[in-house]
């Protein structure tokens, strides 16, 4: 009897028709959470211990509350010939945690690697460090280039909704202290007992009141995802009450917030190559058209005045050829023009060198010199603070804009009009308007029009993108993009939460 006491495993002697306890050591009392006394007049069942006809020796995991207990059901025979059932039973909840997490950080890389995108990947690593966790739900958060946190990867029953993240900034302007940005700011991992309860009790957070008061979780954890000493995200975990991250959990949570950030930064250095990729490609190919197209060009254009002079110092001059060789050489040089304009479009060096507004007015030089149609173009007169790729992007939209006025519009005057927006002056808003014979947006047209293309370029910067047009009427092609002009006293801000 003493060595049953002194056992550090629980066990466990049952009735013999197993549904009652009869006796149950120290270790036993203080893994199933009772006193002997209570352990005693409480039937078997309400613990999931295995029932009377369980086979001896049947390994059997259940569940206790927010724990794991490993089973192992027996009969002692005894010299009376009246055998004793036993069960032996230890908390594994540790153990078999550990072992779903290795599971789970084994999984992540193949889930990252092989994802057809990040939100793909951090979906599959929020399942599985869900499965792998006592949290009720999961989520990442992810800052995007206008300096918002924005959800990425979640799972479980996680607060969100479709205007989570706009509640969230509700928040913020009302002056809430906002755990995420706190520790996206801090690169200090944060764990707050009781976090729901004080959202709830200040009114700062009154745009989440509503969801909140749906949830169960009652504990959040929050780690940062930092890559080559910068943070990227941050990882949310919520637990539900008593049953908060030990240590362990954190030190996991801390690894897979290291795979995270490791796939966002390089889901995002891919996004920068394949941008250099095209951007290269489209230098190759102006470098090609320069040196052999737009020279062919030139060359004929002298050849063809040369021949035309021939043609009018001969002896018996020949109108026919020479008006010929007027309306060729007029051809020639009208192709030469419009190969240098798209040369330009390929790369247009004053947008690199002087700014978007200086490449602007010189696109709508060239459209007028080309077309013979005013393009009025009202701009600041200073360079605007933008970023190399957000010049590119804008210059392509404004570009493309011009151009389908003057191919499809049949437009007689253009007006391209930049202007800074905003009480802070950080808004940028570009519109191109024709006086053409218009068309319907919502109709499709396929490979005309670049719509979509303009669109998608827009979005990629955090804008909207708007064309206000019907046939037979104006059209104006819209863009607005909210605080994308960085000051230069926003150097030191750029990539934290205001």
């Amino acid at each position: 009897m003493e060595l049953v006491e002194s056992a550090v495993e629980g066990i466990a002697v049952l009735s013999p028709c197993g549904e009652r306890f009869q006796h149950v050591n120290r270790a036993g009392c203080h893994i199933l959470g009772r006193s002997l006394e209570e352990l005693l007049s409480s039937p078997v069942a309400d613990f999931s211990l295995p029932a009377a006809g369980a086979g001896p020796d049947a390994v059997a995991v259940v569940a206790l509350g927010d724990r794991e207990i490993e089973c192992v059901p027996a009969v002692v025979p005894t010299p009376l010939d009246e055998p004793v059932r036993v069960v032996r039973f230890r908390d594994v909840t540790d153990a078999r945690r550990q072992e779903r997490r290795l599971k789970a950080f084994s999984r992540t890389s193949a889930s990252i690697a092989f994802a057809e995108s990040l939100t793909t990947g951090l979906d599959s690593l929020a399942r599985n460090v869900r499965h792998a966790s006592a949290m009720e739900a999961c989520t990442f958060l992810i800052m995007d280039d206008q300096g918002e946190l924005r959800q990425v990867g979640t799972y479980g029953d996680y607060p969100g909704t479709p205007d989570y993240e706009d509640r969230l900034k509700a928040c913020r302007e009302l002056g809430a202290p906002l755990l995420s940005a706190q520790v996206f700011e801090t690169g200090k991992p944060v764990v707050v007992e009781g976090w729901r309860e004080l959202t709830l009790a200040d009114e700062r957070f009154a745009p989440l009141h509503e969801i909140s008061q749906r949830q169960s979780w009652h504990t959040i954890a929050v780690l940062p995802l930092i890559v080559r000493g910068s943070t990227v995200g941050v990882f949310n975990g919520f637990y539900l009450k008593g049953s908060q991250p030990s240590d362990s959990d954190l030190a996991f949570l801390s690894a897979i917030a290291d795979q995270a950030a490791v796939a966002v930064d390089n889901a995002r250095m891919l996004v920068q190559l394949e941008a250099k990729a095209a951007l290269d490609e489209r230098h190759r190919l102006a470098r090609d058209l320069h040196d052999s197209v737009s020279q062919a060009l030139f060359s004929m254009t002298l050849r063809s005045r040369a021949v035309q002079m021939l043609a009018e110092q001969a002896r018996y001059p020949m109108p026919e050829v020479t008006a010929g060789l007027t309306e060729l050489r007029d051809l020639v040089q009208g192709a030469l023009a419009e190969m240098r304009a798209l040369i330009f479009q390929l790369r247009p060096e004053t947008l690199h060198e002087e700014g978007l507004i200086s490449a602007v007015r010189r696109h709508a030089a060239a459209i007028e010199a080309r077309h013979h149609i005013p393009v009025l173009v009202e701009c600041p007169q200073h360079s605007l603070p933008l970023l190399p790729e957000q010049e590119t992007n804008l210059f392509r939209v404004v570009s493309e804009a011009v151009i389908n006025a003057v191919k499809h519009a049949e437009a007689q005057r253009l007006r391209v009009h930049i202007r800074c927006e905003g009480t802070d002056g950080r808004d940028l808003l570009i519109e191109v308007c024709d006086d053409g014979q218009g068309f319907d947006p919502d109709a499709p047209y396929p490979g005309h029009l670049g719509l979509v293309s303009m669109s998608e370029r827009i979005a990629r910067l955090g804008g909207t993108f708007t064309v206000v047009s019907a046939p037979g009427q104006p059209t104006t092609v819209r863009a607005l993009l909210p605080g994308v002009l960085r000051f230069p006293d926003d150097v030191t801000k750029e990539g934290t939460m205001q």
